[in-house]
């Protein structure tokens, strides 16, 4: 980790037929999901690359997945498996990883996003810089595309499985970051690329980028 800066911890499943973007299947098919998820983590980490080239780490799922995103990813990726009992497990672990090599700030990224904008980082890392504890940027139908924190924060860690998960997932995690004492900054809600009418509204926005439009236009 640069000492100096921010790190990213992206949280990648990795790309392996049938197992990724099921929801997708009907409407561009296994081939094309299995690709999209590949170009989905690529992107992110260029992304990454733009905010903090030195500084990106990836907690991977499944453990043995690391020689396959290695080959996507390059050799500038700092990559250990994903570990620990749910999502809240994985994300306390991972970003303990990550602070024990420098102390933060810390954005934690899901590769979801069909397309992903400077801002997002820069905004998170500018509410951090203002004296948030946490960031959250939500996705409308439930979840997370990004959470960004100051320093080792336990509080959010402990919060149950279902903060991550679902509809009330923002409020959720706002409320109880609150009740820890936490200042929390929001980001703009997004669109996560989980089904159709996802990839059909991805396809609308004319930023989409081509490598991600021309996955999603097979079945559109």
């Amino acid at each position: 980790m640069n000492p100096g800066g921010p790190a990213i911890l992206i949280m990648a499943r990795a790309p392996r037929r049938g197992e990724v973007r099921r929801a997708l299947e009907p409407m561009i098919g296994a081939d094309a999901c299995l690709a999209l998820q590949a170009a989905l983590i690529v992107q992110t980490v260029a992304w990454a690359r733009e905010l903090q080239p030195r500084a990106i780490n990836m907690a991977h799922d499944p453990p043995d997945a690391a020689a396959e995103l290695r080959r996507l990813v390059g050799a500038d990726v700092a990559m250990f498996p994903q570990n620990g009992d749910g999502i809240t497990g994985r994300l306390a672990d991972g970003a303990a990883r990550v602070f024990s090599r420098g102390p933060g700030p810390l954005l934690i990224v899901w590769p979801d996003l069909p397309t992903w904008r400077p801002a997002h980082g820069h905004g998170a890392l500018g509410d951090l810089r203002d004296g948030c504890d946490v960031v959250l940027g939500p996705v409308c139908e439930g979840g997370f595309y990004l959470v960004g924190i100051s320093r080792p924060t336990s509080e959010l860690f402990k919060l149950p499985e279902s903060t991550w998960r679902g509809s009330d997932a923002m409020s959720l995690a706002a409320a109880a970051s609150n009740h820890a004492g936490l200042g929390v900054g929001v980001l703009r809600v997004e669109r996560a690329l989980h089904r159709p009418s996802d990839a059909r509204a991805a396809l609308a926005d004319p930023t989409l980028p081509e490598s991600v439009a021309r996955l999603l236009g097979r079945g559109a």
